[in-house]
């Protein structure tokens, strides 16, 4: 089995992302079967706090569409989108004949089945809105205690975390700890950059609640959704929810976009 999966960094495009893409794929492999292979990719184009405007999240989409669309081509079974903002994760899974699927999403779902309520511990308000607006998009608010839970490092912490993870991740112990104390059994670390950095450090648990890496989630529900369309199981395809277009038709709307949207087949 092979597996793409997408990181919204620049990794494999410049090497300031080469530390964090490798601890990526140290934890997709560690996470998936012997017998799959995971190749972490970054884009091209990133933009500093895309967490805060849509403009700069429409563009970002585009460069994951076109990503999902070389991953078939090269025959990867499934597409994996890594980056918690879940770019075009509806339009792939209408659009890709393979399974298409999103971090949070993935987490989510997951935490129901380890424990009662679950929270999401994260790194500034801007990130805290854009999960409650997914837990509430994918119908689990009643399961989500929204806090808000985070603990917005300083670009200090943040460059010497992946090679001195410890102290940053004492600071989202804090925070973990104050959801335990609200009633939270189920903690995601999202974005994954804090879930990198809480397995560096071992950290899978705080008092008895879980702490769910959504890394290890996803490449975990990415094949198990290769295993169940195998076995005749993938999104519906009735209008209005995952339809699929053929794919020369497909193809043919591509080219007649490419020049905008700089999609290529």
């Amino acid at each position: 089995m092979k597996i793409w999966y997408q990181s919204a960094t620049t990794y494999r495009y410049e090497s300031r992302f080469d530390n964090y893409g490798k601890t990526l794929e140290e934890i997709c492999q560690g996470a998936a079967r012997p017998d799959t292979k995971v190749h972490v990719e970054g884009i091209p184009v990133i933009a500093k706090d895309v967490e805060k405007y849509n403009f700069l999240q429409y563009h970002e989409k585009a460069e994951f569409l076109n990503n999902m669309i070389r991953a078939e081509k090269e025959g990867y079974d499934a597409f994996v989108i890594g980056c918690d903002l879940e770019p075009g994760l509806e339009e792939g899974k209408s659009m890709l004949s393979i399974p298409v699927v999103g971090i949070s999403e993935a987490s989510y779902h997951l935490a129901m089945m380890l424990g009662h309520l679950f929270t999401v511990v994260t790194s500034s308000m801007a990130f805290f809105n854009i999960f409650k607006r997914q837990v509430e998009k994918y119908g689990l608010a009643g399961k989500y205690l929204p806090g808000p839970y985070f603990y917005k490092a300083s670009e200090a912490e943040l460059s010497s975390a992946l090679v001195n993870p410890g102290p940053v991740i004492e600071k989202y112990k804090e925070v973990a700890q104050k959801a335990i104390a609200d009633g939270v059994s189920v903690i995601i670390l999202n974005p994954a950059f804090i879930a990198a950095l809480a397995y560096k450090t071992g950290w899978t648990k705080e008092q008895d609640a879980v702490i769910l890496n959504p890394i290890t989630a996803v490449v975990k529900t990415a094949e198990m959704m290769v295993d169940l369309k195998k076995l005749g199981f993938e999104p519906s395809r009735q209008i209005g929810v995952y339809a699929r277009m053929e794919k020369d038709k497909r193809d043919e709307a591509i080219k007649q976009f490419e020049k905008v949207f700089k999609i290529s087949l």
